[in-house]
């Protein structure tokens, strides 16, 4: 193989000649994250190519076999409608932010036959709803994206979510998404072929040095604005904890082991803006999920935000966002029910 090390092929061969085929089932639910599929397909692939021998195969499923619309407006086709999978699949239901409406009672009563065969189960993105509604959330550490954490406890309040970036169990695995499933699929690799090959497939894509599922979305999240800052991390970590009953600043301080006047600086120097503005900006975005992603009354998605006032809470929502909550939701509805 072109560009490839002989002598650390040579270095994997124990592994190698022990490796199982394994098979990946993937449900493509509606609004889907096509980086989450083809994060999770480029590794299986890559995989393969290692010492060309066929590790992974994969299919593609939909709910009625037609081709699936993604988050960014991709189609894409599949292999067929939901069918029957073997004890030894490992099935991976991608879900985007029409989570809800996408669970359909086909859907769940699939899950659960599979569950039944004694299947492995993973969710990726918003899907681990759908988990919890076809009632096969096992016991085991679950995770879903940020974006959806707060509206997926909403409907499904008995569902323990961690902040991992992915939680992988004996019959469970659930991912995040985006980058973390390249993380999560390199750790499978790790499970299911060895460590030498997961660290090749790793180079191959350019990622040379992969996370665990120990890493947690309060601090992964915040990378991208380019700060470093361990205590900031944390402080923006315990405001997202506290969303419903909002925490005081020096609270928020004395946890994180700095004063009051050093977050406030850390705040303005990483993200130019006070501790108590970007808190009210969390709560606010909290809020907005809520309304797009849960049918409950404005009232509840106030207090649900950590605003006992109403009333103040839809004029700091019309100040943010320029819409009235009641305004913001029928949009949203109406948008939802343009794509069924």
């Amino acid at each position: 193989m072109p560009g490839v090390s002989t002598a650390r092929i040579g270095s994997c061969e124990p592994e190698a000649a022990s490796a199982v085929s394994t098979h990946f089932a993937f449900l493509l639910l509606r609004s889907f994250s096509s980086l989450d599929l083809c994060a999770a397909l480029d590794v299986l692939n890559e995989a393969n190519q290692f010492d060309q021998t066929p590790r992974y195969s994969w299919s593609l499923f939909s709910e009625d076999g037609i081709a699936v619309l993604a988050s960014n407006g991709l189609s894409m086709n599949v292999d067929g409608p939901m069918m029957p999978v073997t004890r030894r699949d490992t099935v991976i239901v991608l879900g985007g932010n029409e989570y809800v409406d996408a669970s359909t009672l086909p859907v769940l009563a699939w899950l659960r036959s599979v569950s039944r065969k004694g299947s492995r189960i993973g969710a990726v993105g918003s899907a681990v709803f759908t988990l919890a509604k076809a009632g096969i959330v096992s016991n085991e550490p679950v995770t879903a994206h940020w974006r959806y954490r707060g509206a997926i406890a909403e409907h499904c309040p008995d569902l323990e979510l961690e902040q991992n970036i992915f939680c992988i169990g004996e019959k469970s695995l659930t991912c995040a998404g985006g980058a973390a499933t390249l993380d999560m699929m390199l750790q499978l690799i790790t499970e299911n072929s060895g460590s030498c090959i997961a660290s090749w497939v790793a180079d191959r894509l350019v990622c040379g040095s992969y996370r665990t599922g120990q890493e947690e979305q309060s601090v992964a999240e915040f990378l991208h604005t380019g700060e470093r800052n361990a205590k900031l991390a944390s402080a923006i970590g315990f405001m997202r904890s506290n969303l419903e009953e909002p925490i005081p600043v020096q609270e928020i301080a004395a946890s994180v082991g700095i004063s009051v006047r050093q977050l406030e600086r850390l705040f303005k120097a990483f993200l130019s803006t006070s501790p108590k503005a970007f808190y009210r900006k969390l709560r606010l975005e909290h809020a907005r999920r809520l309304l797009h992603q849960t049918s409950l009354p404005i009232i509840e998605v106030s207090i649900a935000s950590g605003f006992s006032s109403q009333s103040h809470f839809s004029r700091l929502f019309r100040r943010h966002f320029g819409v009235s909550p009641h305004q913001d939701a029928a949009i949203s509805l109406g948008n939802r029910s343009r794509n069924l």
